[in-house]
C-alpha cells in the first residue's frame, strides 16, 4: 500500500512539472535570413530588411533591418505572426510568413 502511494505521488508531481513547463514554450516568430553568392558563400554586411506593406495591412507597423553577420545570416523575432516583405540592399527579395513558436529559415542568392 505504501508502494502505490509512493507511485501515484510521483506520477502527480511528474505530471504537474510536466503541464507547467509545457505552457512555457516560446510563441516567439523567428526568422533567419541567409545571404550568399551564387557560389553559395556567404555576404556580409548586407542590409536585411523586414517590412509590412501599410496599404495592404493599415494595422501593421513593422519596419526593421539587420545586417548580416560573418556566416551570411540576419536574425529576427517578432510577436505576432503575419506576411513580410524582404529586402536586400534595398532590393525586393519576395515575402515571408511568421509563424508563431517556429524559426523561418529565407535564402537569399545575390549575383
Amino acid at each position: 500500500m505504501k508502494f502505490r502511494a509512493i507511485l501515484s505521488l510521483i506520477l502527480v508531481t511528474g505530471v504537474i512539472g510536466f503541464g507547467i513547463t509545457s505552457c512555457k514554450k516560446s510563441k516567439a516568430c523567428k526568422v533567419l535570413v541567409i545571404v550568399q553568392d551564387s557560389l553559395e558563400e556567404p555576404i556580409v554586411g548586407a542590409d536585411v530588411r523586414l517590412w509590412c506593406d501599410d496599404i495592404e495591412n493599415p494595422l501593421c507597423i513593422i519596419d526593421t533591418m539587420a545586417t548580416t553577420l560573418t556566416d551570411g545570416t540576419a536574425h529576427f523575432q517578432f510577436t505576432n505572426p503575419g506576411i513580410l516583405k524582404v529586402f536586400v540592399d534595398g532590393d525586393p527579395e519576395g515575402y515571408v510568413e511568421l509563424e508563431a513558436g517556429e524559426e523561418v529559415e529565407k535564402i537569399i542568392v545575390r549575383p
